[in-house]
C-alpha cells in the first residue's frame, strides 16, 4: 500500500527531471526579441504622509492591502542586458480616518547572468509614481492630497525557464517614495510569468 502511495510522487519527478533539460534554454544564445508579462506582487511600506491636515496623525496605523499586480515589457538586446517597463500598483493603506493609495511606472536596464537552467539577474531605473490621499474630517468634509515624483530603484531577481517562450520570474524590490506629501520605502516581493517574442 505505502509502496503505490509513493509511485505517483516518484513519477512526477521523473517526469519533471526529464523535462528540465528539454524545456532548459541556453541563454548564451538567446538572440534579441521583445518580452511581456505580469503578476502578483506583495508589498510592505513603511509610510509618513503629511498635508496641512498633519495626515494622519501620528497615532493612527495603516493596515496595508499588500497583495497586488503589476505588468512588465522590454526589449531582449542581447543574452546580458535588456530595457524594460513596468507598471505596478503598490494596493492601498488604510485607517480609520484615511487612505492611501500609490502606483507608477518604472523604466529599467536589467543585468542577467546567462547560465543555462536559471538566470540570476539585477535592475536599476526610474520609477515614476503617483499617490492619492483621502483623510475624512466631518461628516461630509473629505480632505484629498496628491503627489508624483520621480525616484530612483533598484531589484534582484532569478529567471527560470519553463519552455522555449515562458519563463517564470521570481524578484524583489526597493521602491523610495519622496515627494511634497509622502514619504515611503515599498519593499517588493513579486512572482511573475514572462513570455517572450
Amino acid at each position: 500500500m505505502k509502496s503505490s502511495k509513493l509511485i505517483w510522487p516518484l513519477l512526477a519527478l521523473g517526469g519533471a527531471a526529464v523535462a528540465l533539460p528539454a524545456a532548459a534554454q541556453d541563454y548564451a544564445q538567446k538572440e534579441p526579441g521583445f518580452f511581456a508579462g505580469g503578476g502578483a506582487i506583495y508589498t510592505r511600506a513603511r509610510n509618513e504622509f503629511y498635508s496641512t491636515a498633519d495626515f494622519p496623525s501620528d497615532d493612527e496605523d495603516f493596515d496595508d492591502e499588500r497583495v497586488s499586480w503589476k505588468a512588465l515589457a522590454g526589449f531582449r538586446l542581447n543574452p546580458v542586458l535588456s530595457i524594460e517597463g513596468q507598471y505596478v500598483d503598490f494596493g492601498d493603506a488604510e485607517s480609520n480616518t484615511a487612505r492611501a493609495e500609490a502606483d507608477g511606472w518604472t523604466a529599467a536596464l536589467v543585468a542577467d547572468l546567462p547560465l543555462r537552467y536559471v538566470q540570476p539577474y539585477a535592475k536599476a531605473g526610474a520609477l515614476f509614481w503617483n499617490t492619492d490621499a483621502h483623510v475624512r474630517g466631518g461628516l461630509s468634509d473629505t480632505l484629498r492630497a496628491s503627489d508624483d515624483g520621480t525616484d530612483f530603484f533598484w531589484g534582484l531577481g532569478l529567471r527560470v525557464p519553463l519552455g522555449e517562450a515562458v519563463d517564470l520570474r521570481a524578484e524583489y524590490e526597493r521602491y523610495d517614495l519622496d515627494g511634497d506629501h509622502v514619504e515611503t520605502r515599498i519593499d517588493a516581493a513579486s512572482l511573475n510569468l514572462q513570455f517572450n517574442f
